[in-house]
């Protein structure tokens, strides 16, 4: 995901907002890739709750994005499914819209029936 660019603020929102693209249009991979990409939510997370990090001269600029995107990804989420287990708002509930394997494989993980692309 990161590859061998810097790991910078901008990296990290570009990173988070290039998932949720992918999202909009239609998560299209299986139900373990979206999930290993999701994992990065909870990065941002940990990094935003620091309490160095909130010090730092853009941690405003970086938590507004995050937020931002945040929105709409959240946007996005199907309303009634929750995912058990989760750790963060974002893996509580998964996208209403998504094609190829990934439909089939939320179909076969949680019994949910999303719109196909």
């Amino acid at each position: 995901m990161l590859g061998k660019q810097a790991f910078t603020p901008i990296r990290a929102v570009e990173t988070w907002l290039q998932f949720v693209e992918n999202c909009e249009e239609g998560y299209e991979d299986s139900l373990a890739e979206y999930r290993n990409e999701l994992s990065f939510r909870r990065f941002l997370q940990v990094v935003i709750d620091d309490p160095q990090v909130r010090q730092a001269s853009d941690a405003q600029w970086f938590i507004t994005e995050v937020a931002a995107i945040d929105a709409r990804f959240s946007s996005l989420l199907e309303d009634g499914f929750q995912v058990t287990g989760s750790w963060g708002w974002w893996e509580r509930r998964i996208p209403r819209v998504g094609g190829g394997v990934f439909v089939i494989d939320v179909r076969d993980a949680y019994g949910v029936d999303i719109e196909s692309i």
